[in-house]
């Protein structure tokens, strides 16, 4: 949660209710809008110094806004650049991509090639335990229970080999815009 409102951030101050606002309007599919874990990100990244928080008052209310610093904006932009954790590949790679256009042409392309790899990975696992499946022995009382695992399973490889065919293309773009033309945002 805390690297997604970093990103939201980066792009203007906002206030918790203008983070929950964002998070259910663009990116709540990957991230619960709860206010008790917004507050609970806003204060962790303020206590790592990644963001000030500051008081207005609007229509005779007081309001927190919260704003990204450059100790918060340095550590987005690791988190960026870093390996995907496989135990967290589907929600790190959407929110990597959903910020990717606060990031640098170049370091778009690096990001992408980063979950392309992590992607590959994911895919040659799912292969590998899919042949295993189908290879094994399964007891009668046991098949259709097995089945659907195994289709579960199909599933997983479905999703993951898509995700990669479609990361392997929009890189495969980035790569072509990055000979073609000068780095805009560099």
């Amino acid at each position: 949660m805390g690297f997604v409102i970093l990103g939201l951030l980066m792009i203007r101050s906002l206030s918790q209710y203008d983070i929950r606002n964002a998070l259910q309007q663009k990116v709540s599919p990957f991230f619960s809008a709860s206010l008790g874990s917004i507050q609970a990100a806003l204060k962790k990244l303020e206590s790592l110094d990644h963001i000030v928080c500051h008081e207005v008052t609007e229509n005779g209310r007081r309001k927190k806004i919260y704003s990204i610093n450059q100790s918060g904006t340095q550590y987005f932009k690791d988190w960026m650049l870093s390996q995907v954790a496989p135990s967290r590949l589907e929600q790190d790679v959407t929110t990597r991509l959903f910020f990717l256009g606060l990031m640098t042409m170049t370091d778009r392309l690096t990001i992408l090639n980063i979950v392309v790899v992590q992607l590959e990975a994911s895919v040659h696992e799912f292969e590998a335990a899919f042949l295993e499946a189908n290879h094994k022995e399964i007891p009668d009382h046991l098949k259709d229970i097995a089945a659907y695992q195994l289709k579960t399973l199909e599933l997983g490889l479905y999703y993951h080999q898509s995700m990669l065919e479609w990361f392997t293309k929009l890189s495969k773009e980035l790569e072509a815009q990055l000979n073609g033309e000068k780095d805009e945002y560099a």
